[in-house]
């Protein structure tokens, strides 16, 4: 039903805008012919002036004739002036009439657009390649599974062959690290800078070990200054055991916290092949050419090794910063 409305006011309105504008046609056609008009009856009067003129003249001569000609031009002038003037009339009685048609035209079409209900009329979208409901689809539907089992077979080879070239990738990373790993065993050099570095390390723990301990038993002391034997023993351990735990709490901390930054930031700048390629490649060149690199360099091998590493992660993180600074990255 406000289907049916809203066609009507439409059909209505379309109507009202055609009936505007044929109204104005005629009333610019009646504008036209009034101004015409006005025209024509300024030129009679001229004329009627003349003869006018004319007739006093004429009267001035005593000619009776030519007054009496006067007087039957003047007679038609002036019942072509009033005729010209009823018909100026009936112009201008139109005229209001069709402006009085106008205005109620306005006012309906207001009125129209004010009340008048909206209808949304729900649109199919035409689907690609489909030109209509009616039309054969067994072409489009045969080129589309063609395609889908095409991409379908060269997906299928794309996997295939990542799955494949990793695969071999893994492989040759796992070779080369064993035959690296099997060369550094049998390299006695090498083998004597990893041992030294070891003890070095482990004689490192062991002195911090000593002396953190040696720190609980002077700060234990205090508690031996107690009269009573049985809480000075409590106290004595107990500050031994709080000053230990503490300090491997301490640096277990530490340590943790800084594991995860060099983590996150090795995750960040250098978790690639890149980086895997540059591990092995300096552990090879360690490992086959450490007599000849102990000749020019006076320095753990092992302890080379993990300044090439932080050189390498310093260089990347600086390089990935600058292009992250300009926005390449």
């Amino acid at each position: 039903m406000n289907d049916l409305r809203s066609s009507k006011q439409d059909e209505r309105m379309e109507e009202m805008l055609e009936m505007l504008e044929s109204m104005e046609k005629e009333q610019t056609q009646k504008d036209s012919i009034i101004q015409q008009k006005d025209s024509e009856i300024r030129t009679l009067q001229g004329q009627l002036n003349e003869s006018l003129n004319l007739c006093e003249k004429l009267n001035s001569e005593n000619k009776a004739e030519n007054v009496q000609a006067l007087k039957n031009e003047l007679k038609q002038t002036k019942e072509l002036l009033q005729s010209e003037k009823e018909k100026k009339k009936r112009a201008d009685s139109t005229i209001e009439e069709c402006q009085d048609k106008l205005r109620q035209a306005e006012r309906e079409k207001e009125y129209a657009l004010t009340h008048q209900k909206k209808v949304e009329i729900p649109v199919e979208k035409p689907v690609l390649y489909e030109r209509c409901r009616n039309c054969d689809r067994r072409a489009y539907q045969q080129a589309k599974e063609r395609y889908e089992h095409q991409r379908n077979g060269l997906e299928k080879k794309y996997k295939a062959k990542s799955v494949g070239f990793d695969a071999m990738l893994v492989v040759l990373w796992w070779y080369a690290s064993v035959t690296t790993i099997f060369a550094a065993i049998r390299s006695e050099i090498f083998i004597g800078d990893f041992t030294a570095f070891v003890d070095t390390v482990w004689n490192g723990i062991y002195q911090s070990g000593k002396w953190i301990v040696n720190v609980g038993n002077a700060l234990a002391q205090v508690g031996d200054r107690i009269p009573n034997e049985t809480v000075a023993i409590v106290v004595h351990w107990l500050l031994l055991i709080i000053v230990i735990v503490g300090t491997a709490v301490a640096v277990g901390m530490l340590m943790v916290i800084a594991e995860k930054k060099v983590t996150m930031v090795y995750r960040e700048n250098c978790w690639d092949v890149i980086s895997v390629g540059v591990v092995v490649t300096s552990i090879a060149l360690v490992v086959y050419f450490g007599d000849w690199i102990k000749d020019f360099v006076k320095l753990n091998l092992v302890v080379l090794l993990l300044l090439v590493q932080a050189v390498y992660v310093g260089i990347r993180v600086y390089v990935n910063g600058c292009k992250r600074a300009r926005g390449y990255s």
